[in-house]
């Protein structure tokens, strides 16, 4: 009688850790994405400061050459 209880506390168990592993992997998953969009927000933003410098400098060098 004592082992079928344990099986089945231990079924139990593993359901429990099944689902708290499938929230981990949905959460991380969540995290990835969001962290994802970030990092393209971030190059998007560097990208275009770098351009407006580079297209700054070149006016100001086209300004003394004229």
């Amino acid at each position: 009688m004592r082992a079928f209880w344990d099986e089945q506390r231990i079924g139990r168990l593993e359901e429990k850790v099944d689902r708290l592993e499938t929230k981990m992997d949905d959460g991380f998953a969540a995290q990835r994405n969001e962290s994802r969009a970030d990092f393209r927000l971030l190059i998007g933003t560097l990208l275009t400061m770098y351009l407006t410098m580079i297209l700054g400098f070149a006016g100001i060098l086209l300004q003394q050459a004229l």
